[in-house]
């Protein structure tokens, strides 16, 4: 890809709606602007532009032991690429081989990946396989493997999104042929897993007092659609810790600009 092109894909990502800053996305040396550019290029519907970018991270080998105190670590991009790239595979030859080859690559680096991740849904990149299988006509195939991973993960009890997208994967499959109140039942039995909040305690009552097994499913549904806290713990940093961060690029702002000038009063100054 020529220089040309590629500050084409991040002027129009650097002044879109929401624009990401050019410090996040100018060098084309760092695969990690090319993820992010990429990534945005697709949400933005530049499907050819985004295959375009993608295509030069696909066999990049990240670093699994990058574990940034905020922002995304080399592995949680390449998941995320993997993942688009699965995407804009299925979505333009509707055929699933290639993407399933993506998406168990990416899963692959979602379970050796033993640090946080900061947006990836780890147990959504693998359930996405078994959608795919579905669309493509092989969903016993793809109910097996969900039952698979609920025997995998069956001593691994709390928190854990594979069991959670496994029995919503196995609900949803359920309600397709018409068996609301075993469906309903699989997702009450999947929120064991799920890190619930006093909102998620309010919206899963509410489902569950609906009149009709088909009702209390939709309700049901709808909230598996709303992350209501992250998945992974110390996903979300604490105020002194963004505190911290902003203390600590304003000294090197200061040391970089000013050669080296002490910037410890000016800080002083913001507390």
């Amino acid at each position: 890809m020529d220089q040309l092109e590629w500050q084409g894909y991040v002027h129009r990502v650097a002044t879109y709606d929401c624009p990401i800053p050019l410090s996040f996305i100018n060098d084309y040396n760092d695969w990690k602007c090319r993820s992010t550019v990429g990534r945005m290029l697709l949400i933005l519907k530049d499907v050819e532009g985004a295959m375009a970018v993608l295509a030069t991270v696909k066999d990049v080998q990240p670093d699994m032991e990058d574990a940034p105190d905020f922002g995304l670590s080399e592995a949680e991009h390449k998941v995320l690429c993997l993942r688009d790239i699965a995407q804009i595979v299925w979505d333009l030859t509707g055929t699933a081989d290639a993407p399933l080859v993506y998406l168990r690559e990416a899963y692959k680096l979602c379970r050796d990946y033993k640090h946080v991740f900061r947006s990836a849904d780890r147990g959504k990149i693998w359930v996405r396989r078994l959608e795919l299988l579905r669309s493509c006509g092989r969903e016993e195939k793809a109910l097996a493997e969900a039952a698979a991973m609920l025997e995998q993960e069956k001593d691994n009890a709390g928190v854990n999104p594979y069991r959670f997208r496994a029995l919503v994967f196995m609900a949803e499959s359920l309600a397709a042929q018409g068996a609301y109140e075993d469906a309903c039942a699989k997702i009450a039995e999947a929120y064991q897993s799920f890190p619930l909040t006093e909102a998620a305690e309010r919206d899963l009552a509410a489902a569950a007092a609906q009149a009709t097994p088909e009702e209390r499913y939709a309700a049901y549904l709808h909230c598996t659609t709303i992350q209501y806290q992250p998945w992974e713990r110390d996903n979300v940093p604490t105020l002194a810790e963004v505190r911290k961060l902003q203390e600590d690029n304003f000294r090197r702002r200061q040391a970089s600009e000013q050669g080296g000038l002490n910037a410890a009063d000016l800080i002083g100054q913001l507390k």
